[in-house]
């Protein structure tokens, strides 16, 4: 009863600035997350092995290398697994909002305003430089990992080839660390925006917050609560997609000729491996791979079995 009167009592203004409206789910700051570790992890080994006083007082190369390769591999393939295990819909909305661009999306980016005013044109749940943030982040995940690919296994490329993608990975890893750097700020430092980190960690931001940077949003509605169902359908969603992405990486290798004598892809050999038929790890595998292609079939079938009883909640 107390409780329920101080609430009566307590100011408009205040009850506004304790309100909170859902701005990201449990699978969109997953993404985001599994994003950014990995990034960071390609960052810090990139620079180290790339710099050789670094290099000379860490040592460790074939390690660092080895984690490099790791964190690349889920740097392009974990975000698209976790949304596919999660809730993808969200995920495919921001990717909609992202690609739908208006004449208030280019004013504002003539007039950027980090702290919105009256004269600010409203923007939704993104505004256009998070926008370009993000279409930058998907264009340099594809050239990271081309570029990557091509340094990776240089000895099967020509070498104007190579040197270019050289050039090109090193430049794109100082942008993206320039692109990086001004995000952190924003979402650390700057007073008007640091409020958004509290979305991005816990899901929520204060409702007079939004209304006030993203005024033509509307928040979405509440997830549902975590269950004991949801969470094994996601865990093994997720162990049957780092399968079939680890099946296409080595179809990939398959057609490079790499051979399973690097750590990394012994390890993926050994995930796309049928359970129980690969005691050793081979230096090659042939490209005509019944076991692998029925394997393969077999986890997309079990995976859109379960995709569909998710859907149905009758199932």
């Amino acid at each position: 009863m107390e409780r329920n009167l101080s609430l009566v009592l307590q100011p408009r203004a205040s009850l506004e600035r304790t309100a909170t409206v859902l701005r990201f789910t449990r699978t969109e700051r997953a993404v985001h997350w599994v994003h950014a570790v990995t990034f960071l992890a390609l960052l810090t080994t990139g620079l180290i092995l790339s710099t050789s006083v670094l290099e000379g007082l860490i040592g460790h190369r074939a390690l660092l290398r080895e984690i490099h390769l790791a964190s690349a591999f889920f740097f392009v393939f974990g975000p698209g697994l976790v949304t596919r295990a999660g809730n993808r819909v969200a995920v495919q909305d921001d990717a909609r909002a992202f690609d739908r661009w208006s004449g208030d999306d280019a004013r504002w980016l003539r007039h950027p305003d980090i702290s919105p005013t009256p004269r600010t044109p409203p923007q939704g749940k993104f505004n256009a430089g998070q926008k370009l943030n993000a279409i930058f982040t998907v264009y340099a995940t594809f050239a990271f990992g081309l570029t990557g690919l091509i340094l990776w296994q240089n000895r099967r490329f020509p070498y104007p080839v190579v040197t270019q993608a050289n050039t090109i990975h090193t430049a794109l890893a100082y942008i993206a660390l320039a692109v990086f750097l001004g995000h952190l700020y924003l979402a650390v430092i700057h007073p008007a925006t640091r409020h958004a980190l509290r979305g991005m960690v816990w899901g929520r931001v204060r409702a007079d917050w939004a209304r006030h940077h993203h005024p033509a949003w509307t928040a979405i509605a509440d997830e549902a609560p975590l269950s004991l169902r949801g969470v094994a359908q996601t865990a093994i969603l997720l162990a049957l997609g780092l399968e079939i992405a680890a099946l296409f990486t080595r179809v990939a290798f398959i057609f490079l000729g790499a051979n399973a004598t690097d750590a990394v892809t012994g390890a993926i050999y050994r995930w796309s491996a049928l359970p129980g038929t690969l005691s050793n790890t081979p230096t090659g595998v042939h490209l005509l791979d019944l076991t692998a292609a029925l394997w393969a079939g077999f986890l997309i079938l079990v995976r859109r079995w379960i995709l569909a009883r998710r859907a149905d909640p009758s199932a």
